[in-house]
């Protein structure tokens, strides 16, 4: 739902202190979706771009390693960063923090929706398992539209939805939010938001409205107010259903083809595949990114990414075909995709996951993925709704790490850490870029003082050789 009032519900003054600080010469505060946005910092100091902004998340959030940050960057050079937080005992809060100098300084967060904690039952081989749906949040900036998306507690607490507002001022003001599938007993999660050059828009999702974890994807096409009734892109082998619990991915090429990557399942295999619907198709065709290559017996929660240069497709994911998480990168011509596929960072010796891509205006493709300081456990063997958060001060840490790939380049170029801190833990990471070729990365951080959103612009990145 929009939020319509700081103190709408019962326990917000108790997390509000820790709900949004920004370290980055700025203080924090919430303000409403539709009233006026807070000024840009005027005074002081230019920060380094090094310098990371840090916008505190409650206590609560210290254990969730799902959620993640998003970023956007509309055609004026504007970087939106939005994020959720769990701000009471049965509640989530999705914030939306802007910047006007390249994700140097952001004005303060405002809160734009909020939604009870909904919690999913289900049958497991016998057992009862119960785990919470999170908020998830997607941005898109599209000509002059910037579009929110998130999923969220359904009026009455039965069920959820994806839900999808538009703003036409900036951010300042969103409209009321449309949701984004159709079918009856939707239950959407490990969701995906894209933009087609034109500004259609093309969502997709998990979902076992079909009693399996399969995957959907609708299509938004350019000027029309509402989604289309959603397809299925892939029922699984036997209808059984995909990986239930890693995202997906989405992307729409400027001759209308919508791509929707996820973690198929198929004899035991834990690979990721591409389902591909041209412009006027009825029906997705299901393409896999590499041959039969991890066997695997869990979930690792951590999905693909797509980007586009040219009429190249490019595709990052996690495997754990050595024994080790890694990340991995293939590219194919959209006319045969046939994928050639190669690890991102093969002489680290930590793991590796949650792998973002970013092609930029110049046709750079940027990867960002999380790195550990030394060798971790491998995923267990099992399936687990839930992943383990690391415990801090316990030794190791985890490391934002970005390579670049130049226009014409076979390959990646130089690995750098964007702002490693000693004994933390970064995760999730989101990139976005401006149309003057400023980078801007995203991540979740955990370390001794809590949590935070963290925010840092990438120096030089589009220099990178």
């Amino acid at each position: 739902m929009i939020a319509t009032a700081p103190d709408a519900r019962p326990g917000w003054a108790k997390y509000a202190v820790l709900l949004v600080l920004a370290a980055c010469g700025l203080g924090g505060g919430l303000y409403l979706a539709g009233g006026p946005p807070e000024p840009p910092p005027t005074a002081g100091e230019a920060v380094p771009p090094t310098v990371p902004c840090r916008f505190a998340l409650s206590a609560a959030d210290a254990k969730d390693t799902l959620e993640a940050p998003a970023l956007a960057t509309d055609a004026g050079g504007r970087v939106y960063l939005a994020w959720a937080s769990r701000t009471g005992d049965d509640e989530r809060t999705l914030n939306l923090a802007s910047s006007d100098d390249g994700g140097r300084h952001f004005a303060p967060a405002r809160a734009v929706a909020r939604s009870d904690v909904f919690k999913a039952v289900s049958q497991m081989k016998g057992k009862t398992v119960t785990r919470e749906l999170r908020m998830v949040p997607h941005l898109v900036a599209a000509g002059p539209a910037l579009h929110l998306a998130w999923t969220e507690t359904v009026p009455g607490g039965n069920g959820v939805r994806m839900a999808a507002v538009e703003s036409r001022d900036r951010g300042d003001t969103f409209g009321a939010p449309a949701q984004v599938h159709q079918g009856a007993g939707a239950r959407p999660t490990f969701t995906a938001l894209t933009a087609g050059p034109d500004g259609a828009l093309l969502a997709s999702w998990l979902d076992n409205r079909n009693k399996a974890q399969q995957c959907f994807a609708a299509v938004r096409p350019a000027g029309a107010a509402a989604f289309e009734p959603e397809v299925v892109v892939h029922t699984g082998d036997d209808d059984k259903g995909v990986r239930p619990c890693c995202p997906t991915a989405s992307l729409i090429a400027p001759d209308g083809t919508a791509y929707v990557a996820f973690r198929n399942v198929a004899n035991g295999y834990r690979d990721i595949a591409l389902g591909v619907k041209r412009l006027g198709a009825s029906s997705f065709d299901v393409v896999p990114v590499i041959p039969p290559t991890w066997a695997f017996n869990g979930c690792p929660h951590d999905g693909p990414s797509l980007a586009l240069v040219g009429d190249t497709l490019h595709v990052a994911w996690m495997d754990s075909r050595t024994g080790s998480q890694r990340c991995y990168h293939a590219s194919a011509r959209r006319s045969d995709l046939k994928f050639a596929a190669q690890e991102l960072n093969a002489g680290a010796g930590g793991t590796q996951g949650n792998t973002k891509l970013f092609a930029d205006a110049t046709g750079t493709l940027h990867a960002v993925w999380e790195e550990s300081s030394g060798a971790e456990p491998a995923p267990a063997p099992k399936h687990q709704h839930e992943p383990v958060a690391p415990t801090v001060g316990a030794g190791g840490g985890r490391a934002i790490m970005h390579r670049a790939m130049p226009p014409g380049a076979a390959q990646f170029g130089a690995v750098r850490a964007v702002a490693p801190k000693a004994g933390a833990f970064q995760t999730r990471p989101a990139i976005t870029g401006t149309p003057t070729g400023e980078i801007v990365v995203a991540w979740n951080e955990l370390d001794e003082s809590g949590k935070a959103v963290t925010v840092v612009p990438l120096a030089g990145a589009g220099a990178v050789k």
